[in-house]
C-alpha cells in the first residue's frame, strides 16, 4: 500500500502451477476466485498485469470494507457485502448532532473528543496539535459552551 493510494499493492505475489495441458496457472492468494492460463511468454506479461489490477480491485473493496470475491466463498454472505455503502464498517454509528454537523463539515469531531493540554494547547481527535490563540482553538471552546 502507498500513502496517496492504500487500496493499490506495492507487490504481489503470485502462485504459479502447471497446467494439465501444459500451460502456466497463475492464481493469487488475496483472490482466490481469479486464475489465468499463460501458455506464451506474451500471455505471461498478460497474466501478471491482470493479477496485478485484480488485486488492486480487491484491496480497494476489502479496503471500502465490501467482500469482493463472492463466489470463493462459503460461507453464508450477508446482504450488507452486496452493496457497497458510503460508509466504512469501522466507522462508529453516527447521532441526529453529529449527522448534522458532518453535513456540512465532513472531518469534524465532537468538541467533546477534543483535549486542552497543560500548555493550552488544544489536541484534536486526529491527533493534530493547535495553538490556543487559533481560530480552530476557539472554535472548538466555543462549541463546548453551548
Amino acid at each position: 500500500m502507498t500513502a496517496q493510494r492504500p487500496h493499490e499493492p506495492e507487490e504481489l505475489r503470485l502462485i504459479v502451477t502447471r497446467a494439465p495441458e501444459g500451460g502456466l496457472v497463475l492464481r493469487t492468494p488475496f483472490t482466490p476466485g481469479w486464475a489465468y492460463c499463460a501458455r506464451r511468454p506474451s500471455d505471461l506479461a498478460r497474466a501478471i498485469e491482470a493479477a496485478y489490477a485484480e488485486v488492486a480491485c480487491a484491496m480497494y473493496a476489502r479496503w471500502r470494507g465490501v467482500l469482493y470475491d463472492l463466489a470463493e466463498t462459503e460461507e453464508e454472505i450477508p446482504a450488507e457485502a452486496y452493496a457497497a455503502g458510503t460508509t466504512h464498517p469501522a466507522e462508529p454509528v453516527l447521532d441526529e448532532l453529529e449527522k448534522k454537523r458532518r453535513r456540512n463539515h465532513p472531518h469534524t469531531h465532537a468538541p467533546e473528543k477534543w483535549v486542552e493540554l497543560s500548555d493550552g494547547y488544544m489536541l484534536s481527535p486526529a491527533g493534530k496539535r493547535y495553538r490556543p490563540d487559533s481560530l480552530v482553538a476557539s472554535r472548538v471552546r466555543a462549541r463546548r459552551t453551548c
